[in-house]
């Protein structure tokens, strides 16, 4: 089941986070305040048995107001208006069940809906996370470019999706 992100999540989220640091960047519960605050789409796969999380994927679209998100900033270059994927974390228990796909599905009626063209993020290629690559390219998404963030040990490559027009 797939609802909205509630304050109650937040414990939650904040501990899948940490499980999956090495391929997320760290976050405080000040950040992902900032960072729902700003989002127009944070949702949540939830054990219907038990209403525990486990995935979510909070997103935003290209307009918003985060002048110090490189990311955003490198993607506006290239895309003129996409729907962006801040963070999607899935349990490792749940994976490998369309846990991701359905809140990818979810997130990209809802971006069509608003008549954003593109869906867009970014994933690691140091330290590679290949799961999330062939994930990514099996829903669709192309590479668009890489980029390497040398100070923080990191780089990225940027994947975009074409998105159907809802009428």
């Amino acid at each position: 089941m797939i609802r909205d992100f509630q304050d109650s999540d937040k414990e939650a989220f904040l501990r899948l986070n940490d499980i999956f640091v090495h391929w997320l960047s760290p976050l405080d519960e000040k950040r992902l305040k900032y960072i729902l605050a700003r989002a127009n789409y944070a949702r949540c796969a939830v054990d219907p048995l038990t209403d525990d999380m486990i995935g979510a994927l909070i997103s935003y679209p290209h307009t918003v107001d985060d002048p110090d998100h490189c990311n955003i900033a490198w993607l506006r270059q290239t895309l003129d208006a996409f729907q962006y994927i801040d963070r999607v974390i899935v349990s490792a228990s749940a994976q490998g069940k369309g846990v991701g796909r359905r809140l990818y599905a979810d997130l990209e009626h809802f971006a069509s809906q608003r008549g954003l063209p593109h869906l867009a993020c970014e994933v690691n290629t140091r330290p590679d996370n290949p799961a999330s690559h062939a994930f990514h390219i099996h829903q669709g998404f192309h590479a668009i470019g890489d980029r390497d963030f040398p100070e923080k040990d990191t780089a990225v490559r940027y994947y975009a999706k074409k998105l159907q027009s809802v009428s």
